[in-house]
């Protein structure tokens, strides 16, 4: 199992159209199937593929609801049938958007224009790393049994209903595109491990990577507000309900996080906290993220899910070291004998995606790109080089030591000076001069 395939995005799984624009009543109609855990989502990708809404689906009543339980009953895509069809009908009528108690509140909830529901069909909102994560989780379910049966025969499946689930989001639903690093940990951690995660936090952030973490305390409350520092951008995923502040203690974080990023929840709202929603919740982080970075962590600790997670979607996993005496360690000490990437300073993340630095520079607006300097500019600088290094290869710390530089300004020169063609960076992630 590696710890290091984390590579760029692949090309989009979604269709084409969009549900930016959806009425409420037509969000409420879509989440009140949802509401089931037996027919849930599976339930909802029926209905979008056999009415024009979810609205119409119970605008037409009884005769609708019992198709509904036809394919239920006879497709069941969850754990178990129900006895009889009757159950099942019993089931959809439960469940009708105006018996849901939590309907009105849901409404006011839509009004506020800072929230929104992503859907993973038809919604060009949805971040791309969740559809590939739902695909994998999700049981595509045939129309016909002797169909199914006929594509298998062939080494086929057929596609006919998609699962849809939704993605509620307080805040700007534009920064689930970006690229992101998980920053996770655990809750009791140490002063020193506070302190590097709102570090790297604040460099990363800096440099134009979103930071994604489960705003739990310690760590994950680092992280973000080292985002919120640097003036970056976190992204907090929750392990309930939109509606739900936990922990109680980081309302103003996680209004804040809201106000300038994204908070974003796949739970319905109303849902409160259980463990295994939490595991949910760090699977979630693992798929928006490019990487996971696991600053201190015990054994036990539920970060080691979010990095086992990565591993498992081909993502690599950094992990900070911490004295061998100190229990809130020994988690980060495993995912590195296990292979992780022993990661001291910003540069190790660096240096093992070198793919990333150069998406992050062709993502910043061109006003914060340098123009071309002429050669000549350049000269004095590669001539010190030249005198220094010789040909030598060397890194971006040895490059921020010779200019006097942050890392941060010495990673811009050393970009700069590869695509104008001044040096190459070599595949171990050092450079060496061209050739005058």
């Amino acid at each position: 199992m590696s710890f290091h395939r984390s590579h760029p995005p692949t090309q989009s799984l979604r269709d084409a159209s969009s549900a930016i624009g959806l009425r409420a009543e037509e969000q409420i109609a879509r989440l009140s199937l949802l509401q089931s855990e037996r027919l849930g989502p599976w339930a909802l990708g029926w209905v979008l593929q056999h009415f024009p809404s979810a609205s119409d689906f119970w605008q037409d009543g009884h005769a609708a609801q019992g198709a509904l339980a036809r394919w239920c009953h006879t497709r069941q895509p969850l754990r178990g049938k129900p006895k009889d069809l009757t159950a099942v009908l019993r089931q959809i009528e439960a469940i009708h958007p105006k018996r849901w108690p939590i309907a009105p509140k849901l409404y006011r909830w839509l009004e506020n224009n800072n929230h929104h529901v992503l859907w993973s069909l038809h919604d060009e909102r949805y971040p791309e790393a969740l559809l590939s994560l739902n695909e994998t989780a999700s049981r595509q379910i045939s129309e016909d049994p002797s169909d199914a049966e006929a594509h298998a025969d062939h080494g086929q499946t057929r596609l006919a209903v998609r699962a849809c689930r939704a993605l509620f989001v307080e805040g700007n639903p534009e920064h689930l595109q970006a690229h992101g690093l998980a920053i996770v940990g655990g809750r009791a951690c140490s002063d020193r491990a506070a302190e590097l995660a709102r570090d790297f936090a604040a460099q990363l952030a800096s440099n134009g990577l979103s930071i994604i973490s489960g705003m739990a305390e310690g760590i994950d409350a680092a992280a973000h507000l080292g985002a919120l520092q640097a003036k970056g951008v976190t992204v907090a995923v929750m392990g309930t309900g939109i509606d739900r502040n936990y922990p109680r203690q980081h309302l103003e974080l996680r209004q804040q996080i809201a106000q300038q990023d994204a908070v974003i929840s796949h739970l319905l709202p109303g849902q409160n906290i259980e463990k295994f929603r939490f595991l949910q919740r760090n699977r979630f982080i693992a798929a928006l993220a490019v990487a996971v970075l696991v600053v201190q962590a015990r054994q036990q600790s539920g970060a080691l899910s979010t990095a086992q997670s990565a591993i498992e979607q081909g993502k690599t996993v950094f992990a900070v070291p911490g004295s061998i005496d100190d229990p809130r360690s020994k988690g980060c000490h495993v995912l590195i004998r296990q292979g992780a990437c022993l990661t001291e300073r910003i540069e190790d993340i660096y240096s093992e995606l070198p793919w990333l630095v150069r998406a992050l520079r062709r993502a910043l607006p061109a006003e914060a790109i340098p123009a071309p300097a002429a050669r000549s500019e350049c000269l004095p600088w590669i001539a010190e080089l030249s005198q220094r290094m010789g040909q030598d290869a060397f890194d971006v710390h040895q490059l921020a030591a010779l200019m006097q530089s942050s890392y941060e300004q010495a990673l811009v020169q050393s970009l700069r000076w590869e695509l104008e063609g001044h040096i190459r960076r070599e595949p171990n992630g050092r450079y060496v001069l061209k050739p005058l």
